[in-house]
This record gives C-alpha cells, structure tokens and sequence, in this order.
C-alpha cells in the first residue's frame, strides 16, 4: 500500500504525537495538568520539536554522596524524575519483545549523550529532540507496522494471540495489550477509545491488517511509547510520591532488560503486588534470572567500558594482525566476560577487575598467542559467531586489560596514557576531569629515534598548565603500557614496528579529593589488583548501577538511596547480582519528588 494513501485515509496514523514539544529532561509529575501524551496529540516540527539542547545536566556528587548526611529512619527523600526519551537499545529491544522484530532499526537513530561532565553513561535525559530524530522515529514505526503485518505468522501467532478471527473484538484486545505492554501500563479508555477509532477508520476504507497496522505505527509514534513519563500515585507522602505498581514494572523493565514489561510483571502490577521493597526484590531476581538481562548488561558493559566504537575502529598498517573483525572480535569477548561472570556465574565486583579468564574466538585466541580453553558458550553472530571459549590470558587482569578497552582507549599507532587514564579516573573511580581547551594540539604519531612511548607521553602531560589535570590521568594510564594501540601485549616498547626498547608501566594513583584512594603500582595486573580492593572503586561501581538504572545524575536528596545500595552490596561482599536488585528496593527507584510539571522546560 502507498504510504500517501494510507496517510490520507488515517491522518491520526502519522501525527501520534512524539511529545517532542516537551524535550528531554522535564520534569514528569503529578500535581499538575500533566503534558498532553495521548496517541493522536499531533507531532510537532521545528524550534518546538526540541531543537533547542535540552535542559542542563547538574553537576556530579560523586563518591562524596556515600558520605554524606542522611536520615536513614526518616521519610525517603529522593530527587526529581526526569521525562526522558528511550536509547537506541531501549527502543530495538523494545520492538524485539513486542513485534519480534531484530532488526534493530534503532542503530540508524542518532546517539545518546553523556550524563554530564565526567559521567560517560549515555542517555537522552538531559537532551533535546531534533529534526532528524523526529523523522527517524516516523519512518521506523511506519517500516515496523509493515513489516509486522506483511508476515502472516507474525501476525497472527505474535499480535493476535488468542484471536481466531479478525473481528473488531479481536481488534480491541490486541490495542489493549499491545498498546498496553507499549506504553508499559493500561490504556485509559480515551486513549483505547482513540485506538479503535483509528483501526476502524483505516479498516473500513482498506482491510483488517491495514487497521492493525495503523494502530501499531501510532502507538509507536506516541510519547508513551518514547518517553518514560512518571507522574507518581495520588497520595504524597512528605516530600516525595510513591511511583505507582506499573511505573515501578517499568523500571524494573527498563533497568534490568531494557524493553517493555512482560506479562508477569503485568499481572504483578495490575495486583498491586510491587507495592514494597521485598516485592520489588522478588520481581527482579526472577528478571536477572531471564535471558533477556544479558542486553542490559551488555549496554551497561559498553557504556561503563567506553565501547561504543570498539567495533567499528581501524588500525594502522603495521599492526598486521588486526583485521577487519577484530575490533567487533574484541567488544565480543569483553561483552561475553561481563555477562558470564555476572549472570552466570553469580561474580562480584573483584572477579570482573581481576579474573585472567576471558571469553575468546578461535581466531582471538590467535591474537593473544594462546590455546583456547574447552568451557565454551556459542554466539549466534553472523560476523563473529561460533564457539567463544573461557580462556586463561597471561598478563592480564579483568575487564580493563582486556583488548578492547585498551584498543579503544588508543590511537591508531599509538598507546594513550590520557585516554586510558581517564576511562579509570572517570568511570571507576567516579572523579571528574574537565574538558580540555579547544587548542590542545593533537597527539604524536610516532616516537622520536631513540626515544620511548613513555617519554613521548609524559612530555606531553608535564607541561603547565596541562599537568594540572593529566597528573590525575596519565599516572595511571602509563600503567597500561605493555599493550600496544591493537590491545596486543608487547614485551618492548615496539608499536608493531619489531623489538623496542624496555617499557616501564611504573605508575599512581594520586587523590583528586583528601580521602580518595592513591596508590603506586607496577603495571596492569597490579593496577587492576589494588583498583578491585580499594572503597572508592567498590562506591563507584554502586553509584554507576544507579546512575544507569534511574537515567540520571545523582544530587544531595539521593544521598540516603546511595546509603541504602551500597549497604546491600557491601553486605554481599560485592556481588553484582546484589547490587541490581539493591538498587531497585532503594528509595530513589521506587519514589520520585513532588515537582510541578513542566517547571523544568524551557
């Protein structure tokens, strides 16, 4: 069917509205007339289509927060709850679980932003909409609805389950649950009412798959499906409003499995049974325990390792050894580690710092001049599939050593002291360095004869005023310096051009702040040892866990919900199962503050 026709006959189906004229990060509450997020609000283009940039980020607590004041017997105090749209994995992963759908058409959506200076966790929170984003949204509901409803088997046995004809009954049930499961909690009977409508304008002028199919482009369109809105239960307790039973499932979604609630969760919402912490707790245990927390997982791995274009990046030509795949290799196996250990293997914090056992390819295996071990899983990849198998890497210790972390922090010849130095400043130990001027000069490409990676390197962070920041940095990235711009390990300070002089990976940890963790150390696995000990990275690790589940930066009123995760994940010697399921009892995931809506807008 032409796009121009079925436009004319359903003009509701292309003007779902995207809520845009609301952009990223107003505050969603309850004790005003709240944004209009019906279906058919009607999109909005231009300067109101939130071209503007949003709304400023707060400035990072950091690990300060776990020391701060806080009444732990008083009334919860949390922050305010942002509007803000879905990632690029939030939404395939949502298309996947409610049209199986894999063909991620998210991927083609402009990037998230980074939470705020120094906190490198991706999200839309705090950004505005623009132009394009709009019209990515429109084109890939439109492809989407087709799609679902071209293929006859996809409609009927994942749609319409439990229809046997294709009546306007069986219509109405599939908006119900479908738009419900969408918009991550029941339809009111306007916006029900609306729905049908729409399907039965579009049936009656083409046929019944035409109307579902209109009913789905809207619904995929609307601001409830892009945004997550939380305005809170009536009853306000203090300062703050409990989120209610289904705003709470949709956390629990959106944190543990990135997408939509399933029909447990549902069920449990719709019984009031997420009303408490214990309830809370149980729902997301059995939710770890679903193959679907392997996504989120793998998006808070890429996020917290700065992977985002591991696998896309390329190398110059004397490294002979990387290929095409070897940076989607790489990301790969440092996704497999995160996710094995974590939900596999029930690990903790230490074990993903520490572990010399990595998940790698036959060809990986190559790279890192081993013998690939016998305990393997298989990844279904068309580039990389096949068996990955846990393997013992000399040298090496967790996640931070790995290749693909070491060849993404990297140039295209050379090793990065600042960039290394700066993903462990930054993300795990949760410091803030400040952009750098706009006239730094860009980085050498090569060493000078006789001279060293080493020398080259701290010439450069030396200097004043530079050194006032790449003290905090390159201290610690010079620690990695047995591995060269691939993530390869070399014994001599070579770049893949033949043997080199000696490398001295001699290194420090200085304080940022009077009680921080310092340090000295020699080389990566030492590095890595002391990093899985020490408060400051446990606190850390907690801090971007709730970051991460609440899409937001953390402010003085999270200072009692910062306490309360971290008690549960010290108190299970740092197990990452625990602290999933910490956050999701804390205050800050089950309450928002009391806000009038819109204030935060521009």
């Amino acid at each position: 069917m032409e796009r121009s026709a079925l436009r004319a006959a359903a003009p509701p189906l292309l003007v779902a509205s995207l809520g845009l004229a609301v952009t990223g990060g107003c505050a969603s509450t309850g004790d005003q007339t709240p944004p209009d997020i019906s279906p058919d609000a009607g999109v909005v283009t231009g300067d109101d289509a939130g071209l503007s940039s949003g709304m400023p980020a707060p400035g990072a607590i950091g690990v300060a927060i776990f020391g701060s004041s806080c009444d732990a017997g008083g009334a919860p105090s949390v922050d305010w709850a942002p509007m803000r749209r879905v990632s690029r994995v939030e939404y395939d992963n949502m298309v996947r679980d409610l049209l199986g759908d894999t063909t991620a058409p998210a991927n083609a959506f402009p990037p998230e932003s980074p939470m705020t200076t120094g906190v490198n966790l991706q999200t839309n929170t705090y950004a505005g909409a623009s132009e394009l984003v709009v019209q990515d949204y429109v084109q890939a509901a439109e492809t989407l609805a087709k799609t679902a409803v071209a293929d006859t088997n996809t409609l009927n046995n994942t749609l319409l389950t439990g229809c046997t004809d294709p009546t306007d009954t069986c219509a109405q049930k599939f908006i119900d649950r479908f738009a419900g499961r969408a918009f991550r909690g029941p339809l009111d009977s306007d916006e029900s009412s609306s729905l049908l409508s729409l399907y039965s304008d579009v049936k009656s002028k083409f046929d019944f798959p035409t109307g579902i199919r209109a009913v789905i482009t809207a619904v995929l369109e609307s601001p409830r499906f892009l945004y997550v809105v939380e305005l809170g239960g009536a009853t306000p307790t203090g300062s703050v409003t409990a989120l209610t039973s289904y705003e709470v499932a949709a956390r629990l979604a959106l944190f543990l499995w990135r997408s939509v609630p399933d029909d447990a969760l549902m069920t449990a919402a719709a019984a009031g049974n997420l009303a408490t912490a214990d309830q809370v707790a149980q729902q997301a245990a059995r939710m770890i325990a679903d193959p679907r927390a392997v996504g989120a997982v793998d998006d808070f791995t890429t996020q917290w390792m700065q992977l985002q274009s591991t696998a896309v990046q390329g190398k110059d030509t004397q490294f002979k050894q990387w290929t095409a795949t070897r940076g989607q290799e790489m990301q790969r196996e440092t996704l497999l580690n995160a996710s094995q250990l974590v939900l596999a293997k029930n690990g903790g914090l230490a074990e993903l710092l520490t572990t010399p056992e990595s998940y790698v390819s036959s060809d990986l295996a190559t790279f890192y001049g081993v013998m690939p071990g016998s305990s393997c899983v298989n990844v279904n990849d068309p580039a990389v599939g096949g068996a990955w198998c846990a393997t013992s890497l000399p040298n090496r210790a967790g996640l931070l050593t790995n290749g693909a972390v070491q060849s993404t922090q990297a140039h295209t010849t050379l090793p990065s002291s600042v960039l290394r130095g700066k993903l462990v400043r930054e993300n795990v130990l949760c410091d803030v360095i400040q952009p750098p001027p706009p006239d730094v000069p860009p980085p050498a490409t090569s060493v000078p004869e006789g001279g060293t990676t080493r020398d080259l390197l701290e010439a450069h962070f030396n200097k004043s005023p530079c050194v006032n920041c790449h003290q905090y940095m390159d201290a610690i990235g010079l620690g990695f310096g047995h591995f060269d711009a691939t993530g390869a390990y070399q014994d001599t300070d070579s770049n893949g051009l033949g043997p080199g002089p000696a490398i001295d990976a001699t290194g420090q940890i200085a304080p940022m702040a009077t009680g921080e963790f310092s340090a000295t150390f020699d080389g990566a696995v030492d590095l890595a040892m002391q990093l899985s000990t020490a408060p400051q990275v446990e606190q850390c690790f907690a801090l971007q866990e709730m970051r991460y589940a609440l899409g937001r930066i953390e402010t003085a009123n999270d200072a009692c919900s910062a306490q309360q995760v971290f008690g549960g994940f010290s108190s299970s010697a740092f197990n990452v199962q625990a602290l999933l399921v910490a956050v999701t009892k804390s205050d800050a995931f089950r309450y928002r503050s009391l806000q009038t809506a819109g204030s935060s807008c521009r």
